[in-house]
């Protein structure tokens, strides 16, 4: 459940650096920046759960 949780963290900060992200957290950076919707980002977070636990 720890590295479950851990991975799950890191996909999180790693998705939003990478410039994926909500509105409400978008309009933060720049009111012109890209967003995705909550649909969007849950896919982009659940690409990347699954991409960090095949390594596993």
């Amino acid at each position: 459940m720890v590295k479950f949780a851990a991975a799950l963290e890191a996909v999180c900060v790693e998705t939003v650096e990478s410039g994926k992200m909500t509105k409400d957290l978008a309009v933060l950076i720049d009111a012109k920046a890209p967003w995705l919707t909550t649909e969007q980002f849950l896919d982009a977070l659940d690409a990347g759960l699954k991409a960090k636990m095949a390594s596993w």
